[in-house]
């Protein structure tokens, strides 16, 4: 904004007259006006917000792309495979075609929504292949777990192959998840499957593991503007049930219904507050579920039949949801309030609470 001194030395000057003078401070009273409300409606967009669709057409490719794989599996596939064709060549072929699909549809159209089912379809495909060939017969052997292993090697080959290619976020967390399957199938051989009595803090180490990655991109954008947003949002989804389970499976398999109803409010409550700092509701989601058994158990010793159990316990879980979503950044304000100031405040998103001027 140009200030009035320099204004009125122009116009003694004579390089422009008062009455332009006057134009232009409204000119760019206007101007500057719009700059600000459009600053501020980006500042309220949601920042979690994920590229999923632009429009039905994207929604539509997606079913034809699903309609197409379900007719080959289900006309191509079964009989192929019955009449001696091996596992490995159908799953590759499906693996060929799910390739081409993505040069045109992700790579030319750039579609988000039918991109993330090709890689999801792409994953399961080359997984298959990779069971398909590395066999117990193949390897002339009756470990499951050199299996997993060589499995897990060439997919994540197909995977780093596919993201590299077509840079579509939701790879990363296939590719995460394909590590993690090959940690598994590593320490099943070398602890000859005595790993699986610690599956819990297998589980917590994956989830912990894929939650750095996630916070690794996370903490690249902030303000959550670029690709990396997205990558994170994925690997948070990928994280959260791994972590949670692994902290409440034990006290539930166990048959502790009470420790367990006890134990999985304050969990739950400790992941929202988790959610608030970093700004993440995906990593409420898998907290849900155990919290609505909770409730659950709590409100069994109420003269409650069944139906009006589960009912009563989905209102409680739903409230709770809409209370939480509704209020979030007031909530993310109380819980951030100790961190002002810090050093670690500069890798959070900022707090969203301005209000759009009309």
């Amino acid at each position: 904004m140009i200030s009035r001194a320099s204004l009125t030395g122009a116009i003694s000057a004579g390089i422009i007259s008062a009455d332009q003078a006057d134009k232009l401070v409204s000119y760019l009273s206007i101007q500057a006006e719009n700059i600000q409300i459009q600053q501020t409606a980006k500042n309220l967009q949601d920042p979690e917000e994920v590229r999923f669709t632009r429009g039905f057409h994207d929604v539509f490719i997606s079913l034809g792309i699903l309609i197409l794989f379900v007719g080959y599996v289900t006309g191509l596939g079964g009989p192929l495979t019955q009449g001696g064709l091996p596992t490995a060549a159908v799953a590759g072929t499906a693996a060929i075609i799910i390739w081409v699909l993505a040069e045109w549809f992700t790579r030319i159209k750039k579609l988000a929504l039918p991109s993330i089912l090709l890689v999801g379809l792409f994953g399961a495909s080359i997984a298959l292949v990779g069971f398909g060939l590395f066999t117990p017969d193949v390897l002339s052997s009756d470990s499951e777990a050199i299996q997993v292993i060589l499995s897990s090697v060439f997919a994540l080959v197909g995977a780093s192959l596919f993201y590299w290619r077509f840079k579509v976020p939701i790879t990363l967390t296939v590719i995460v998840a394909g590590i993690m399957a090959l940690m598994l199938g590593v320490l099943t051989q070398v602890t000859d499957t005595k790993i699986f009595d610690y599956l819990s803090q297998v589980s917590l180490v994956c989830g912990l593991f894929a939650f750095a990655c996630a916070m690794y991109f996370d903490t690249k954008d902030p303000r959550r503007e670029t690709l990396n947003t997205d990558k994170a949002f994925w690997l948070h989804l990928l994280a959260a049930p791994l972590i949670v389970h692994s902290i409440l499976s034990g006290v539930y398999f166990e048959q502790q219904a009470e420790a367990y109803a006890f134990v999985s409010i304050p969990v739950v409550l400790a992941f929202g507050a988790v959610a608030l700092v970093i700004d993440r509701r995906a990593m409420l989601v898998a907290a849900l579920s155990y919290l609505g058994f909770a409730f659950a158990y709590l409100l069994e010793s109420a003269d409650f039949s069944e139906t009006q159990l589960t009912a009563v316990s989905l209102v409680l879980l739903g409230s709770f949801v809409l209370l939480l979503g509704s209020g979030w950044n007031a909530a993310r304000r109380i819980v951030m309030r100790p961190l002002a100031g810090t050093t670690l405040t500069t890798y959070l998103p900022p707090i969203r609470n301005q209000k759009v001027r009309k």
